[in-house]
């Protein structure tokens, strides 16, 4: 069985936007990477129906692609939204209507939100850009606001903005005319909240702090977060420079994998039946240098993590479903300056 993936990547240095690779199976191999489309600053992807949304920036204009997803996995561009000189993106998001594409920017600290056509995937215009002015927390990267992530909620009610700055998780009403500020919640000082993802129950999810190296199992209710436990991601003994990545769950919901930068690897948790605890399987090598993100075939049996720097390695592992843990079975292929890993879902 072939299935098709996406690499996003920086271009500054050799990436050049939106990589296609094709991953064999029945034997664990990449067979194939090419470049799907070649757009500036494509850092993040995200898919809607039979569109995929990327980060994109010309100059100083700062926004979204659309691209429609054809058949065989190629891209061709629909339209693109660079309605702004604020900074470029981080992370992109598409409201489960398709109504909505949700962007963060990390740099400047902003949330934007745009109207988009859930018939054509053409990005309609930038509804608001919403900058966060929150006090910032006591680290040295902290120096002011840092939105790395936004998303909709399992009810599909709210986004929740994480705020890598301010130590802040914040959850927003959404419509036409712009974000409204529901409920926020803090996070220890210097946690540096990157990332979340739920689990499917709707009742947990799993929040990962990229300065402290810490996941939090939280709890959820109606746009609403309390924190139930912290757990390290990297040794205790480990005195080097790292920092905490991409969070994804298996698709069955039972192992929580974390990549760490630096440290240069993934780790292992189980996740509780309820999902409200998790506990350390194992931690091991990415096989490369910054794995920046990863994600999991949806039969579950594979794992494919891009790197950021060094060589930059597409490396594949196999999962076991019944403990959890990795075997390298690929190390062969490259994306440049990879930092987002998405598989096409059928549509």
């Amino acid at each position: 069985m072939m299935t098709i993936g996406y690499i996003g990547t920086y271009t500054k240095k050799e990436g050049k936007g939106v990589y296609r690779f094709q991953l064999d199976e029945q034997t664990g191999k990449i067979t194939e990477v090419e470049t799907g489309y070649e757009l500036e600053a494509s850092t993040y992807l995200n898919q809607h129906n039979s569109f995929l949304y990327a980060i994109n920036r010309e100059g100083d204009n700062c926004g979204i692609a659309s691209l429609k997803i054809e058949e065989d996995g190629k891209l061709s561009l629909i339209n693109k939204c660079l309605a702004s000189t604020a900074g470029t993106g981080c992370y992109v998001a598409v409201s489960p209507d398709g109504k909505y594409v949700f962007e963060t920017v990390y740099g400047a600290g902003l949330a934007r939100l745009y109207e988009a056509n859930p018939q054509t995937g053409e990005i309609v215009r930038l509804i608001q850009e919403l900058a966060h002015d929150f006090p910032t927390g006591p680290s040295k990267r902290q120096d002011h606001a840092h939105i790395h992530f936004m998303d909709v909620t399992p009810d599909k009610k709210y986004v929740v903005a994480m705020d890598l700055g301010t130590d802040k998780l914040v959850t927003y009403e959404f419509g036409d005319e712009g974000y409204s500020e529901y409920a926020v919640f803090d996070f220890e000082p210097g946690d540096g909240p990157r990332h979340i993802t739920f689990h499917e129950n709707g009742k947990y999810a799993y929040v990962v702090h990229e300065i402290s190296n810490i996941v939090s199992t939280v709890k959820y209710e109606d746009g609403k977060f309390t924190e139930i436990e912290r757990h390290l991601t990297i040794p205790e003994n480990f005195e080097g420079d790292t920092k905490l990545a991409a969070v994804r769950l298996s698709k069955d919901q039972k192992f929580l994998y974390i990549s760490n930068r630096g440290h240069d690897s993934i780790a292992i948790f189980k996740v509780a039946d309820e999902g409200d605890m998790i506990s350390l399987v194992d931690i091991v090598s990415s096989g490369g240098e910054f794995p920046r993100d990863f994600n999991i075939t949806d039969s579950d049996d594979y794992l494919v993590c891009a790197h950021q720097e060094g060589d930059y390695a597409l490396t594949v592992f196999r999962r076991d479903k019944v403990t959890g843990e990795l075997e390298k079975v690929d190390d062969k292929h490259t994306a440049p300056e990879g930092v987002c890993v998405q598989f096409l879902k059928e549509t």
